[in-house]
């Protein structure tokens, strides 16, 4: 299939859900919105919230988001793919189609959200993908020892700065030769403009490529 075809598909989905009237229990352990300024007690202990399914749909990656994704895998081919932020597993869905050989470990915080991942991954016939449910700093460091040596890696959760950039520093020691780190939402507050920065300062990349709402490293 090509990214056209694979788009429609995905984002039908995404419309069905739209549609929902239920509400669903989410645990967020991420940082709200951009001006909320969540302690960091506040994201270690998580917010239970009750949200419409409607609006949980309506975010993630979408078809432009994906067709940059789309166009690093052409040339990566990734065997082994890690993600930080599942929500309802539209970008692992993506994912899966772009490289149906790859294995996917996506993680989500929220039981709930993650049970619908699992939903949309069943209705597309999906079977590479593994979602595994908890705050991303308790699930990484096992999984990370399992899954080395990950050709590209999608950090799309917690949006906080010292998270972030605690995110990539324990990511990038298991990531293969030539593998992609690509971070979303770099734009999306100060802080995450601020570790986006200095993620490229560290210089551990051959080269970087800035999307505007995605920022990616080739390692």
């Amino acid at each position: 299939m090509d990214f056209v075809e694979i788009s429609q598909i995905v984002e039908q989905r995404r419309e069905e859900l739209k549609k929902s009237e239920s509400l669903v229990e989410v645990i967020d352990y991420g940082a709200g919105s951009p001006n909320e300024n969540r302690s960091s007690e506040q994201m270690r202990q998580g917010i239970t919230l009750e949200l419409p399914l409607a609006s949980l749909a309506s975010i993630g990656v979408k078809r432009e988001k994906a067709q940059q994704i789309f166009g690093i895998f052409e040339t990566l081919k990734p065997k082994r793919i890690l993600e930080l932020g599942t929500c309802c597993g539209f970008s692992s869905a993506y994912m899966s189609f772009f490289a149906p050989k790859a294995k996917i470990y996506t993680i989500e915080g929220s039981p709930n959200t993650a049970k619908v991942a699992k939903e949309t991954h069943k209705g597309f016939g999906l079977a590479n993908i593994e979602v595994l449910v908890g705050r991303f700093d308790k699930v990484l460091p096992e999984l990370l020892e399992n899954i080395s040596p990950i050709d590209f890696a999608f950090i799309d959760g917690h949006h906080d700065k010292v998270a972030t950039l605690d995110y990539f520093r324990a990511i990038l020691p298991f990531m293969a030769k030539d593998g992609v780190m690509l971070f979303d939402d770099i734009a999306w507050s100060l802080g995450m403009k601020e570790a986006w920065q200095e993620i490229l300062a560290q210089k551990k990349h051959k080269k970087s490529q800035d999307f505007g709402f995605m920022g990616a490293l080739w390692l």
